[in-house]
C-alpha cells in the first residue's frame, strides 16, 4: 500500500509540473531603430532562437544568456543580453520582437519561471488565485501615469491596468524591498533592467486612493523581507 501510494504522488507532482511544448514558435518582427527583419522566435526547454534569414541578427540563447526576458505585451518580447553595445558605451544589447501573428499566451509565464535564472518582467498575467488584498492605485511615469489596481496574494503581487505594457506580475523573490512616504503611496522596487541600463532595481512608484492599512504594508513587508532575514 504505501509503494502504491508513492507511485501515486509522483503520478500527481508530474503533472503538476509546468507544462513546456518541445517548441513553442512565433512569427515576428525584429525592431532594428531605423529598420526592421523577419523570422521566427522559438522558444525550448534549454533556451532561445531567433530564426531569420537575416545572418547578422539571428540568435540563440541558453536561458543562462539571458540577462532579462520580458513579456512586455501580448504581443511583444524583449530579450537583454550580455552583449555590448559598442557605440553605447558597453550598454547591454537589447533585442525587441513583436508577434506578427497571434498573442502571447499567459501559460508561457508558467513555463518560463522554472526555466529562467533571471526575474522574469511580464506583463502578461497568468491566471492566479483570488487576491487578499486590492488596491486602486495610480501608477506614476516620468511624465504623467496610469490608473489599476494593485493586486496582493500570497504568492505575488500584480498590478493590474488597461495601459496593458504597463500591467506586472512580481513574484516575492523577484522584489528587493518596499518603501512609503505616507499613508497614501507605496513604492515597490524590482529586479528589472530597461534599455540595459546600468543598476539592477526599477521603482515602481503608487499613488493609493485609499488609505493603506497598516495590516497591508506589514503584510508586503514580511512577504518580502522574511525569506531573506531566515537565510541568513
Amino acid at each position: 500500500m504505501p509503494r502504491r501510494i508513492a507511485i501515486s504522488a509522483l503520478i500527481v507532482c508530474f503533472y503538476l509540473l509546468p507544462a513546456f511544448a518541445a517548441e513553442t514558435r512565433f512569427q515576428v518582427k525584429h525592431e532594428h531603430g531605423i529598420k526592421s527583419c523577419r523570422g521566427e522566435l522559438v522558444f525550448r526547454e534549454d533556451g532561445m532562437e531567433y530564426v531569420t534569414s537575416h545572418k547578422k541578427d539571428a540568435r540563440t540563447w541558453q536561458y543562462v544568456d539571458i540577462q532579462q526576458l520580458g513579456l512586455v505585451g501580448d504581443k511583444k518580447v524583449s530579450v537583454l543580453t550580455y552583449e555590448d553595445r559598442r557605440m553605447q558605451f558597453g550598454k547591454d544589447k537589447i533585442f525587441s520582437f513583436e508577434l506578427t501573428e497571434g498573442t502571447i499566451p499567459a501559460s508561457l509565464w508558467n513555463s518560463l519561471q522554472a526555466r529562467l535564472t533571471k526575474p522574469l518582467v511580464s506583463a502578461v498575467i497568468p491566471e492566479l488565485p483570488a487576491a487578499k488584498y486590492q488596491l486602486p492605485v495610480k501608477h506614476q511615469h516620468a511624465l504623467g501615469g496610469c490608473q489599476g489596481t494593485l493586486e496582493i496574494g500570497e504568492q505575488q503581487v500584480v498590478y493590474r491596468t488597461p495601459h496593458q505594457s504597463d500591467s506586472r506580475i512580481w513574484r516575492y523573490e523577484d522584489l528587493s524591498s518596499i518603501g512609503s512616504t505616507g499613508p497614501f503611496q507605496l513604492r515597490l522596487s524590482s529586479m528589472e533592467r530597461t534599455q540595459g541600463e546600468y543598476g539592477a532595481d526599477k521603482n515602481f512608484i503608487f499613488d493609493l486612493k485609499t488609505r493603506l492599512d497598516p495590516e497591508v504594508y506589514d503584510f508586503l513587508w514580511r512577504r518580502i523581507n522574511l525569506p531573506r532575514i531566515s537565510a541568513r
